[in-house]
């Protein structure tokens, strides 16, 4: 499974999680009152929601994730970016930990991770997760399972990353791919599947029907 926590450890997070809990739990943050924030964010490619839980005694307690703006926030989609691995994808769930008299911490999970007072399912439809694998491309063998049973439940074959190309590859087109993901500024190439490697070309005929 693909290790994502590196990303974490930049200069550029530590100071945006102080950042992070001055708004939240300094001199007028609306959290001065309890013990832990808990931020559950899941970030697929155009799509995301977000969960604030607190803790106060020991117990957890919903809290409207509006209190927290979303300009605060927004320095998680750039670590997305930052964490993501050509043919290897990046991860969807960042959960942050905020505490009064300490260094707030983030972990990243390639899953959906339900924060302590989640009452709902997930938040990755086929669409969604189809968009994600086109925006920040894995390998087949990198995409985790959970993601393709969502997928072939709605018959759906997933982006995939070829590695020789360095590229995507999805209904018969493809696109260049750079360490940020998916270069959506040039218009897709059509794929000739008898134009393609021996092995690649097996697989994009099984995929794709070409």
């Amino acid at each position: 499974m693909p290790d994502f926590s590196n990303s974490t450890n930049s200069t550029k997070v530590q100071e945006a999680l102080l950042n992070l809990h001055k708004v939240c739990m300094g001199s007028g943050g609306d959290f001065t009152d309890v013990d832990e924030v808990l931020i559950t964010q899941y970030i697929f490619a155009g799509y995301s929601h977000r969960y604030v839980d607190v803790r106060i005694a020991g117990q957890w307690t919903f809290t409207t994730n509006q209190r927290i703006s979303r300009s605060a926030l927004m320095w998680l989609k750039e670590l997305k970016k930052d964490a993501y691995q050509p043919g290897l994808g990046s991860w969807v769930t960042a959960q942050v930990h905020l505490f009064p008299q300490a260094s707030g911490s983030i972990r990243v999970f390639d899953e959906e991770v339900q924060p302590p007072t989640a009452t709902s399912g997930r938040k990755g439809t086929a669409e969604v997760i189809s968009s994600e694998l086109l925006a920040f491309p894995r390998t087949l063998e990198n995409i985790p399972a959970w993601m393709l049973s969502i997928l072939e439940t709605a018959h759906m074959s997933p982006p995939l990353y070829n590695r020789e190309q360095g590229t995507v590859e999805w209904n018969n087109k493809r696109l260049p791919v750079s360490d940020s993901g998916t270069d959506f500024s040039r218009d897709p190439a059509v794929i000739v599947s008898s134009d393609e490697p021996g092995v690649f070309a097996r697989i994009s005929k099984k995929l794709f029907g070409a």
